[in-house]
């Protein structure tokens, strides 16, 4: 296929004809006679359309009554940072070279293309009826368990995979954690407390204060071992449903060190709940790691890891005030993600290993 010819541009960039000539090219034989589009989701660093399609031919009973569209953000600095970051990249490449091999419950891709110019356009199933997970009205014991397995299925298929770490397109970090700087952190920091901090515990102000001192130090390499990680896994970036999770949104998924998603996944849970379960839902977590075939890693090993992975999700939502559209939502997530992360690194006694 003629990559400038596919690439998708907007939402409206595609007509019945497209959409043929695409499910022909899988095995569909078929002709699309109605197309419909809608807007979901709440992503802020691309747009995602729904397309509802009618069909003619004997294989329209089979195909696909709805797609998932997914391309850049209509917002220019939202845009600018996941073209320049790289996670537009990321989340094509994904599904180009590792979904097949993954182990994970992901979509299927039916167009995943990308130009010279980290424009891009993705083609993807559509897992409705399933729902998408919510971070801030929470996520019950069940679906946990559901993404913790999920989690390590994930992990144990590239563990310590050095090949696909050689690999030109795969992002592997320098440091703990990719995509944000130490300037870029530290900066972005003091743009939240302004806009955030009167609304905040001040013991959570305090605890990400002197983390922020010490981002240099905690932000460097780490160790073997390490894995493919997803790198925002948390409930906005699952669909839940038929006793299954499928996870989404890959935009920031690199090679680093182990446990940073599942100190992000849990750092994201509501607290009370977090500390009712955390031990258990950990041990799950590493049983999963060894019954995929993990060798040589200890659950010591792993709650080394997560302790120092606590502070991730603080990163993320603080630097993402700056390089992404701003919404209401995306506000309240900001600070829901800062106060629970933060409230997990001191009930495990993560900012111990700080100097001041």
């Amino acid at each position: 296929m003629n990559t400038k010819k596919q690439l998708v541009t907007n939402s409206h960039d595609v007509d019945a004809e497209w959409f043929t000539k695409v499910l022909n090219r899988h095995g569909f034989d078929l002709s699309v006679t109605h197309l419909e589009v809608e807007p979901v989701g709440t992503g802020q660093l691309g747009e995602t359309r729904r397309y509802s399609l009618k069909y003619d031919g004997k294989d329209g009973n089979y195909a696909p009554k709805t797609l998932i569209g997914k391309y850049p953000s209509e917002n220019e600095t939202a845009a600018a940072s996941g073209k320049e970051m790289g996670f537009y990249r990321s989340e094509v490449m994904f599904y180009r070279e590792l979904a097949d091999r993954a182990k994970i419950n992901t979509p299927r891709a039916y167009v995943a293309e990308i130009n010279e110019d980290n424009h891009f356009f993705l083609l993807l199933e559509d897992f409705a009826p399933a729902e998408a997970g919510d971070q801030m009205k929470g996520i019950s014991i069940e679906n946990t368990c559901l993404a913790l397995k999920e989690a390590a299925k994930l992990h144990a298929a590239f563990w310590n995979d050095e090949a696909l770490m050689q690999q030109e397109w795969i992002y592997v970090p320098t440091g703990a954690q990719g995509f944000y700087t130490n300037e870029l952190v530290v900066s972005s920091w003091d743009y939240f407390k302004e806009t955030y901090a009167s609304q905040m515990d001040p013991e959570v102000i305090r605890a990400c204060n002197k983390f922020f001192r010490n981002h240099s130090v905690w932000n460097l390499p780490r160790d073997y071992p390490k894995c493919f990680t997803h790198n925002d896994f948390r409930a906005d970036n699952m669909l839940f449903g038929n006793e299954r999770v499928g996870v989404v949104d890959w935009q920031t998924s690199n090679f680093l060190g182990t446990g940073m998603d599942v100190a992000y996944f849990l750092g994201g849970i509501d607290s009370e709940l977090r500390r009712a379960h955390e031990k258990d839902w950990l041990h799950y977590y590493y049983s999963e790691l060894i019954a995929n075939g993990v060798t040589d890693y200890s659950f010591d090993d792993l709650m080394s890891d997560y302790r120092h992975y606590s502070f991730a999700q603080i990163v993320v939502a603080v630097a993402a005030t700056v390089i992404v559209k701003r919404t209401e939502r995306g506000d309240r997530l900001f600070m829901y993600m800062v106060t629970q992360a933060a409230n997990q690194a001191m009930d495990n006694d993560a900012l111990d290993i700080f100097p001041s």
